[in-house]
């Protein structure tokens, strides 16, 4: 439309030879008149373009509200961001728990080993058993690092990869190590790969009454890594499990009962990402102060008991 209007001007426009001008009266104005003459047709067409324009589109201002359509759409983007892995596939497969079984099948060896002490993806691994022991070719396995007893619960578990069994022989066999979270060395045990599922959902948060609900509770016994506080985001083992009514994928408050018979210290929200038969390991989705070893566990209220 600008164009189409610059052009219509400059037709209508006196035509001039250097300082002599053409089909212009002899009385003509002076030369700057007319250029200043032409500045003005050419700004008020620009005028009038933008508002053939911006008429013909609405008003870019409008709002939201008068749209119900649009308000709609933007109303179910909020809420689909609420929704989200709540247990992610590190939670699964690089966390820690208690071990419950001893376990014999073991790593005795790798390929280069006096080279370096920790193994990395990739690497090949000799263990302990072999086909007489009931293992099969291409059977994965999760390398455990299994470390010192929690309390009286049992000794502690870590999640550090995956391996896949490439050769075997009667005693013996070799596996390449597929993924890992952590350092993989001689010594670590090795036991049957079991797939597991994440879960997407809601963090259902900690803005809850400062009571405590009816059930069973539990404390903390041990933070990831040995920290002294813990965050949102970290791992955390409790004292209660599936014998006491734990899932996967419940939510449980984290409290803190600072004195008798004044409220408890709500401090944040977690979730189970794996249940032993008196142990559970948790996520913390949500807090608004460090949580520490001791604070104790208790059923979100928004949840069956």
């Amino acid at each position: 439309m600008l164009i189409i209007l610059f052009f219509v001007d400059r037709e209508r426009r006196p035509k001039y030879n250097g300082f002599k001008l053409r089909n212009f009266p002899a009385r003509g104005l002076k030369l700057k008149n007319l250029n200043l003459l032409m500045k003005k047709r050419i700004f008020f067409s620009f005028i009038l373009s933008l508002i053939i324009v911006f008429g013909s589109l609405g008003s870019p201002f409008a709002s939201v509200d008068s749209n119900p359509q649009q308000k709609s759409q933007i109303k179910k983007a909020k809420i689909y961001q609420d929704i989200y892995p709540l247990i992610s596939e590190k939670d699964l497969y690089c966390s820690f728990f208690i071990l419950e079984k001893e376990l014999d099948t073991k790593i005795i060896g790798a390929e280069r080993q006096y080279e370096r002490s920790l193994l990395n993806e990739s690497d090949i691994i000799y263990l302990n058993k072999g086909e007489k022991d009931g293992l099969k070719p291409g059977q994965v396995f999760m390398v455990l690092e299994v470390g010192p007893p929690v309390e009286n619960y049992g000794p502690l578990a870590n999640r550090r990869g995956r391996a896949r069994i490439i050769t075997l022989e009667e005693e013996r066999a070799s596996a390449r190590i597929e993924k890992s979270c952590g350092k993989i060395m001689l010594g670590n045990f090795l036991r049957p790969f079991r797939e597991k599922e994440g879960l997407e959902g809601k963090d259902l948060g900690y803005d809850v009454p400062p009571k405590e609900t009816p059930g069973v509770k539990g404390k903390i016994i041990h933070l990831q890594d040995n920290f002294h506080q813990l965050g949102r985001g970290h791992w955390a083992l409790i004292n209660i499990g599936t014998e006491e009514g734990i899932q996967r994928g419940q939510q449980l408050i984290i409290y803190r009962r600072v004195k008798k018979g004044v409220p408890i210290h709500i401090l944040g929200n977690s979730v189970v990402i794996d249940a032993q038969t008196h142990t559970s390991t948790i996520k913390i989705l949500s807090c608004e102060d460090v949580i520490r070893l001791g604070d104790q566990i208790q059923f979100h209220p928004s949840q069956p008991y």
